[in-house]
């Protein structure tokens, strides 16, 4: 009689971390990425960085598992999403991009009517979005646009809805950031300003980046 194969939880609970995470991170994304994943792995050159990336898969192995009834009516846009985040992921250093890309992985199982353009696009966003353009996004999505300038930002009247940001900040360099990844595209004029409005794929975006999802530990690990 052949012997029972590992659980997942308990190949990930063992020193090769990262490989067994991998391993069912592979076996639930399918296709060319499976048979890759251990060798990106391996190829981690700093045992800190390796720690980060074993700990954030470990995590992400565990949420897979929990939800193997939803990962089974995963659509190929979903797939996509989480096979390239995997691969970002083991690219990343920022141990706080590490925990937004965990979220990214969590919540696109959620995202059931995500459509292959969409993917397609979130897949590149995820990859080449930084930690300081997502932490502006996030804050500054309440506002209806964002325009570069010298003003001061008004409280109340016109224009207050329009986030005023200084050319020579470090926000305007976010500014710039979400501009070449086609977060935000130039608008009308608007009294003395041009503002930068949000597209249509940002509240997408921002539902991916919550940390607060369901699928998520209520508690992140600190690495």
């Amino acid at each position: 009689m052949a012997l029972p194969k590992p659980t997942a939880l308990e190949r990930v609970s063992g020193s090769l971390a990262a490989d067994a995470g991998l391993t069912i991170i592979g076996a639930v994304a399918g296709g060319a990425l499976a048979p890759l994943l251990p060798v990106l792995a391996k190829s981690l050159a700093s045992e800190r960085q390796r720690k980060r990336v074993e700990a954030t898969l470990s995590e992400i192995a565990g949420i897979l598992e929990r939800h193997e009834g939803v990962i089974r009516g995963l659509s190929d846009a979903q797939y996509k999403l989480i096979n390239e985040t995997v691969l970002t992921l083991l690219q990343t250093t920022q141990k706080e991009k590490l925990r937004h890309l965990r979220a990214v992985v969590a919540n696109t199982l959620s995202e059931s009517e995500l459509l292959p353009e969409e993917a397609s696009i979130l897949s590149r966003v995820v990859r080449d979005i930084s930690v300081q353009e997502i932490k502006f996004l996030l804050a500054s999505f309440k506002y209806v646009a964002v325009a570069l300038s010298e003003r001061e930002q008004p409280k109340e009247g016109p224009g207050s809805d329009v986030l005023s940001v200084h050319p020579d900040s470090r926000e305007a360099l976010a500014v710039s950031g979400l501009l070449s990844l086609g977060l935000v595209v130039a608008g009308g004029p608007t009294w003395d300003l041009t503002p930068l409005k949000f597209t249509r794929i940002v509240t997408k975006l921002i539902a991916l980046l919550k940390q607060d999802a369901l699928y998520l530990p209520s508690e992140p690990s600190e690495r």
